[in-house]
């Protein structure tokens, strides 16, 4: 069965969607788990306090980290 123009354009678009749709999901993940992490089930402040923002800076990288960490070795295991 060959691919069209349109059916190739709308593959491209269909796996543009689906990597927004993870990259949202993920940002989700982060802000849901550093929340918890760094403020709990207090009620936040107006204004984030110095102590917050670094705790929920070293959260987000530490997890980004961990997720690159995970790809790199899946990749390596595929080789």
């Amino acid at each position: 069965m060959a691919h069209t123009p349109e059916m190739a354009r709308f593959l491209q678009q269909l796996q543009a969607e689906t990597q927004r749709q993870k990259f949202t999901e993920q940002v989700h993940t982060l802000t849901g788990r550093c929340w918890d992490v760094c403020i709990g089930d207090s009620r936040p402040a107006a204004k984030l306090d110095g102590k917050t923002s670094t705790c929920l800076q070293n959260c987000v990288n530490r997890m980004l980290d961990a997720s690159q960490l995970m790809v790199d070795h899946l990749q390596k295991m595929d080789k």
